[in-house]
């Protein structure tokens, strides 16, 4: 008997389409996925993913007085040597304000509101810090920031020490802050800090 010839030719095109259509469209959730970047909250319409505060605390354990720098996590990363470099200048004189050295090129401003006792802008003028006094403590002043202010969903004790690392300045020893967040802080209260926490 005859060995039966097959031919399998005339299938070939059909697999060989099969098989690109599942190249193309993926199997078992495997294609081509497309992903927005978030807008910046609040900001001049580009697209932001990450809002930062840098800030830090005088005394380290009973903080009084207050350095805030909020901006895009991007842009700030710049100024962090700066920043530091402004963070360890500062002196503390009993029942007196901060004293601070300005980094090059950063401009001190006055105070506003009552609240505010001094600013000092970025060379740029893009982005300022703030200097208030508060009470309250640190987590519960860390929790505002972080959950009222740059938009995480939480804040505890366990998290300040993921957050800060100690500063030693001119006599005193400080507190600083790098939180992150999706919300960009800089409306939901500005430079405002308020002591006691929720």
């Amino acid at each position: 008997m005859p060995t039966p010839n097959f031919r399998f030719r005339p299938a070939a095109p059909f697999v060989l389409v099969a098989c690109l259509a599942a190249g193309v469209l993926g199997c078992g959730g495997d294609g081509i996925s497309v992903s927005t970047a978030p807008k910046a909250n609040g900001g001049g319409g580009g697209a932001v993913s990450e809002y930062r505060i840098l800030g830090a605390m005088y005394p380290a354990d009973s903080p009084e007085w207050f350095f805030k720098l909020p901006g895009p996590a991007d842009d700030l990363a710049k100024y962090e040597a700066d920043f530091d470099k402004l963070l360890a200048s500062v002196s503390l004189a009993p029942g007196g304000q901060p004293k601070f050295d300005a980094p090059e090129g950063w401009k001190v401003g006055p105070g506003r509101a009552g609240i505010v006792i001094a600013t000092i802008r970025t060379p740029d003028g893009k982005y300022e810090v703030t200097i208030t006094s508060s009470t309250g403590g640190v987590e519960p002043n860390l929790k505002r920031w972080a959950v009222d202010q740059l938009g995480q969903k939480s804040f505890g004790p366990e998290d300040v020490a993921k957050v800060t690392k100690p500063v030693e300045a001119k006599g005193v020893k400080g507190l600083k802050a790098d939180l992150r967040g999706p919300n960009n802080p800089a409306p939901k209260g500005g430079p405002m800090m308020m002591g006691g926490g929720k």
